[in-house]
């Protein structure tokens, strides 16, 4: 009998699940093309040192074939002239990813310039690779671009490498910009979909249990650790529209039963959340109103609970808001309702277009609104709005979602066909 051929996928962007936006990304695409390819399959990707294979393999329903990516280093000479040429032998050489037969390269918005002007080096390095190797931009924001290389690359690199994007507008841009459309196709963001160990029940009982929290009992804010690239460079005018808002909710008769949870979404080296809330419980202690009595009604998440617990703590939440998209994503999935605290135009795309949800969204990149706390009148009238809505826009929500897990499924099932 002929021996089973191990198929080696790379699943590049997932370092770690210290992010855990980018955990969800990385798990359930693992779990996606398992599904379809069989135990048969070895995965590879780029652990960083904050989380192990274990850790990963620990938020898996499956065992899994897992080994580590090794990055070659092209840049090593002492000389300038040489190191210059070995950066642009870089941008075209693919011996790294030699023997995979299929690489992933993961969305987010890393193919867009809200973190940096050169994407094209990115773009290049891709499309060398393509040629090693099937592969594909999976669960993409893409754009816009201003650059000139960039968008020189994006229109005569990218034509036959398939594109699934995770928002209608991107899906447009692209064809227009760049007349790339039959190697495009609308997808819908991967953290849609349930996480391997979501339907484990008696995991979602013992998270909640462990921080004390009944379904529906409580708001659930994410304190985006993004503060100072977005939002407001003054973290004294971000904590105290926060404290403001909390105590509008604590003194609010809408709100008398709800306790309010301030949960950590990222860890280093994506942003130290869990040492923003404690900052930020030292900063309301030093107002008189927030007593211990209080404070005692703030349930402070500050462990690396792992992408499925905190998915269960925001989606069984009364609300969520938050500055972390992902955050308020888990919370969606979950039918619950999520303010989503905008930095820039994935959320418009993620969330309004996709979800239809534009009325959830608040366009936050504004530092005045931080300056004079007028963010907190925002985000309480998206409250109530919320609350004399409640049951409409959970229903409309579920539907809407079980309309981004098909398209999901979907992408994953044209994936496989292609092989």
């Amino acid at each position: 009998m002929a021996k089973k051929t191990v198929k080696k996928i790379f699943i590049h962007r997932f370092h770690c699940l210290n992010n855990y936006g980018t955990a969800m990304l990385g798990l359930v695409t693992i779990n996606e093309l398992q599904k379809r390819y069989g135990a048969d399959t070895q995965f590879y990707c780029q652990c960083n040192g904050y989380s192990s294979f274990d850790e990963i393999q620990s938020e898996l329903a499956k065992p899994i074939q897992l080994s580590n990516h090794t990055v070659k280093n092209f840049v090593t000479s002492k000389y300038k002239w040489v190191r210059s040429y070995q950066k642009r032998k870089y941008l075209i050489d693919s011996s790294e990813v030699a023997g995979y037969d299929e690489i992933f390269v993961l969305g987010g918005d890393d193919l867009s310039e809200y973190y940096t002007k050169k994407i094209y080096r990115d773009l290049l390095q891709y499309w060398r690779w393509s040629k090693a190797a099937k592969l594909f931009l999976l669960g993409q924001s893409i754009g816009p671009f201003d650059a000139w290389r960039n968008r020189l690359v994006m229109k005569h690199f990218y034509k036959h490498i398939p594109i699934f994007v995770r928002d209608v507008w991107s899906k447009d841009y692209l064809k227009k910009e760049f007349g790339l459309d039959n190697n495009v196709y609308q997808s819908a963001d991967l953290a849609f979909m349930d996480l391997p160990l979501q339907s484990q029940k008696k995991l979602e009982t013992e998270i909640l249990n462990h921080y004390r929290l009944e379904p529906k009992k409580y708001i659930t804010l994410v304190i985006s650790g993004l503060q100072g690239k977005y939002y407001t460079s003054d973290k004294t005018d971000y904590f105290n529209a926060y404290k403001s808002l909390i105590t509008n909710i604590l003194n609010d008769k809408n709100f008398i039963d709800k306790k309010i949870v301030l949960l950590a979404h990222t860890f280093p080296p994506h942003g130290d959340e869990a040492a923003q809330i404690n900052d930020f419980i030292d900063f309301l202690k030093t107002d008189s109103f927030f007593t211990p009595e209080i404070l005692n009604q703030i349930t402070v998440i500050t462990d690396k609970i792992m992408a499925t617990r905190a998915r269960f703590i925001l989606g069984n939440g009364y609300m969520t808001l938050t500055g972390r998209m992902h955050a308020a994503i888990s919370t969606l999935q979950m039918g619950t309702p999520a303010i989503a605290l905008s930095y820039s135009a994935k959320y418009q795309g993620v969330i309004g277009l996709n979800l239809d949800r534009t009325d959830l969204i608040i366009e936050s990149n504004k530092p005045e609104l931080w300056q004079n706390a007028s963010i907190v009148k925002l985000i309480t009238d998206k409250m109530d709005y919320i609350k004399a809505n409640y049951d409409r826009l959970s229903n409309e929500i579920r539907n809407k979602v079980s309309i981004q897990k098909k398209s999901v499924e979907e992408t994953f099932n044209t994936i496989a066909s292609k092989l």
